[in-house]
Formats: structure tokens, sequence, C-alpha cells
């Protein structure tokens, strides 16, 4: 079987173009914007064939199945010839469905926040558990140096993202995935291009949760008011498990601690079951919000029948995933740290926990709104008091800013402004950085991160040669 896969640069098409050449198809695949890592060095490993969308590959080709991303558009030229001459349109959620899930118990995370991380833990607890699973995550484990595998095992784990499948497509990703157990970690209202409030969102959470048979799994974060809110809603005759710091959940959280020494991350929790018993969870990743994803893999797994010992066994040996707090570089005065986080929230937890971990006198933080949601007003305000927490905040310009209506769109100067009236610096730069700005000098500890939905590699490298 022959697929050509339109729109094979991002994270997730090219995760889904390694699994078809697993399932041992042939695979091929264009993208009109210029690929940049992970998935421009995934898709060389891999050996497919990319080009700039060309109408005559599809004819020469004569692909059984066109798999079409969400950033594509109707008009594309690939995507008409091809319905011209009949040959089938799927989404990836789509083609997940009809040649990987078959077969396969499918276990989904989902949320508004550590969705990828969450889906990587419970990845790699299974393959340690001896398992065998098959994945997708929406980022590279630094175990594999993939983002996704085809395993023999039963279990498929996958990230369940609700932004549409495609323009053919409008349901949520993760309403193709047939879930048997499904974790959710949060909900926050996000994808302000897509679901015009939190109510639709809702609506969105509501509909997945109802796809889980009757013999189901769910886990869930009972801190989170709008999770405990639409699962009230849904009577459905589940087992239902919940984790979280408050003293009614399944598996509570009561006390953590993370250190940062020569390089290296450790994070420890201490939790207390349903049935009373204290054990401990330890990590090689920062972050109170990384222990309470651990806890839910765990109540999962556990669920699953899985033994607790071998199970923080595993947890304990997750190297973490690629720009999801990466440690990027480290010397006596510096530590460089590589993130996704854009939602004002992510923002905010991620610098707040780094700054416990590391204890720098200060931080400087390059942040780039590029994603659909983060470049409109909605969170303009809820910016300001995120990057606030750092400071000295380098605000990059994302591409195609002036393409959203003036009124909507999320104004720069006016976050730099607000900024600088709470005594922080920021600046506003389009490549490269203004070197000049950069403070190199502090005696004490300097914590830099980076936070894009992309990549800023290019300023990273240009920070760390500077630095060396």
């Amino acid at each position: 079987m022959r697929v050509y896969f339109v729109g094979i640069g991002g994270i997730g098409m090219s995760g889904v173009a390694g699994l078809a050449k697993a399932l041992g198809m042939e695979v091929f695949g264009s993208d009109e914007k210029e690929l940049y890592p992970p998935s421009s060095e995934l898709l060389r490993e891999l050996e497919i064939e990319v080009s700039k969308p060309k109408p005559e590959r599809i004819l020469k080709l004569n692909p059984d199945y066109l798999v079409v991303g969400n950033a594509i558009r109707a008009d594309h030229p690939e995507v008409l010839l091809a319905q011209n001459l009949g040959i089938p349109l799927l989404s990836f959620p789509e083609f997940l469905e009809k040649f990987l899930l078959p077969g396969k118990k499918s276990l989904v995370i989902s949320g508004t926040h550590g969705k990828t991380t969450t889906s990587a833990l419970l990845s790699f607890v299974l393959d340690n558990l001896g398992k065998d699973p098959t994945f997708l995550v929406g980022g590279i484990l630094k175990d594999y140096g993939k983002n996704f595998r085809f395993g023999r095992g039963y279990f498929c784990v996958l990230e369940g993202d609700e932004y549409p499948s495609s323009f053919f497509d409008k349901h949520p990703k993760f309403m193709h995935y047939q879930p048997y157990g499904l974790i959710f970690t949060s909900l926050e209202f996000d994808h302000a291009d897509f679901y015009k409030d939190l109510s639709t969102l809702k609506d969105a959470f509501s509909k997945l949760l109802k796809l889980l048979p009757e013999e189901g799994i769910l886990v869930y974060h009972l801190d989170d008011p709008n999770l405990r809110e639409i699962i009230s809603k849904t009577n459905l005759p589940l087992r239902k498990l919940t984790y979280g710091r408050d003293k009614k959940a399944d598996y509570q959280l009561i006390e953590s601690k993370g250190y940062y020494q020569e390089g290296e991350f450790s994070t420890f929790g201490k939790i207390r079951d349903k049935k009373g018993a204290i054990f401990e969870i330890r990590l090689r990743i920062p972050g109170l919000h990384n222990l309470l994803n651990a806890l839910s893999v765990l109540a999962l797994c556990e669920e699953l029948g899985f033994e607790r010992e071998a199970i923080l066994s595993a947890l304990s040996k997750f190297s973490g995933v690629k720009r999801r707090q990466e440690l990027v570089y480290t010397n006596e005065r510096f530590v460089i740290i590589d993130d996704f986080a854009h939602h004002p929230t992510a923002v905010k937890i991620t610098l707040g926990e780094l700054k416990k971990y590391i204890r720098p006198e200060k931080i400087l933080l390059f942040f780039e709104p590029r994603t659909n949601s983060s470049k409109r007003k909605i969170f303009q305000e809820a910016y300001i008091e995120a990057l606030s927490d750092a400071d000295v905040i380098f605000i990059k310009r994302p591409p195609n800013l002036e393409n959203l209506p003036e009124a909507e769109r999320i104004d720069l100067n006016y976050l730099a402004l607000k900024l600088k009236e709470k005594g922080k610096k920021a600046y506003i730069f389009e490549r490269g950085f203004p070197l000049d700005r950069l403070e190199l000098n502090s005696k004490g500890k300097t914590l830099v991160v980076f936070m894009s939905s992309a990549s800023m590699q290019e300023e990273i490298e240009r920070l760390i040669q500077i630095l060396s």
C-alpha cells in the first residue's frame, strides 16, 4: 500500500508516517514549509522522501490514500488533484483508527496540559513492564529518540488532542481513538481559533468520555474543577480513579520536593493511596506537575493489573521528552532550558517550578506566542502575569501575526509596556536577539528559558556559542 502525507512536517504527522512505514506501507510526503527539528531529523532517519507540494507527484506515485494534516486547506493543489482522481482522503487520526487500532487496547491521554509528558511516561512504563506497546506522542522521547513506536503488544498509547482533525474532518482528533483507558490531566480554555468558549471545549471532552466502554477505565485529576464538573454530569458505569493533592483523591500527593545538581533533576513525591498506604515516587524530571502526571500513570497501570514496585521502578528511569523542560546547556553560571510551553498557565507553572529547583539570581526568558490561540488577544492579560515571573523577557514576533484582524491580535508592544511597568525588562525581536540586552554578567546563577510551540533552535545555538 502506498500512502502520501500532505503536510508531513508536523511532529504528529511525521510520527504517523513512521508508523505507516512500520506497518509495511510505502510512504511519501510533502510540506510547503521548511522542515525543522525534530521532524526533519526523524523523516531523514526514516528515509521518507519529502518535497515541496507538487501535484505531478500524485500522478506519478498514484497513492492508495492521501493523509492530510490539519493545517492543510481545501484548496491545496495536491488535495484537489487527489479528489479529482478519486484517491481517498484521511485525516491522520482516521488513518490511525483504520490501520493501527484494530486488535489493540487504546490508552488515551487528554487534557489542556501535560498530555505529551504523561503519554511518554505511560509508553515508557509499559515498555519497561515488558508489554511492547505501540505509541504516538507529541514530542520526542529521549529514551527512544522518536515520538512513535510500533510494538507487537496489546496496548496502544495515544496523545489525545482536542484540535480538529482536518478541513474535511472537524471532529477532535481524540474522537477517533476508541479509548479503553483514559487519563484526563486538566481542562482550561484553549484553541480559541476553533472553540468559541470553555463550554464548547467541555462538550468536546464530554463526548470523548462517552466513548469509554462499560469495562473501561477513567483516571482524572481531582483538583481540576472543570474535570469534576463534566465527569459528575456523565453518569457512566466506569472504573473511575482520581489523583491529585485533594484529600479525597484515590492517589493523593501529600508531599513533594525536588533538587537540581550538576546538570541533573531529582524529584520526590510522597503518596497516600485509597487504602491509606504511603509510598514514594522518584523522577528524573522536574516539577510538581510531573509528579501529578506520573501519579496518573501509576493509577492507570495499577488498575490494569501491574505491580506497584515495578511501575515505580520504571517511572524512576524515565529520561523525559525533548523540549519539555529540556536541559540543553549548563555550566557553573548558566542553565539553559528549552520548553514547549505556550499557554499562560503552562508558562507560569514551568517558570515557577524551574525557579524552585535551580534557585537562580536572574531569569532570562525568550517567549514566542506562536499557536493560533497564543497569537490572539484572549490570553494577553494572563501572559503579562505569567511572563513577569522572569526578570528579562525577550518576546519573539511570531510569523503571520499580521494575518489576524488587529482587534483579535495579541499586542506585543502592550505586553512589553506592561511588563516594564512591573519593573521587568522586556524587548521584542524577530530573528536572532539583541546581544547588547542579554546581561550575562550576573555573579550568581542565571536561568535562561526558551518557550515556543515551534522551535527557537537558532537562538539557542547562538547563545550557547556566546557562552562557550
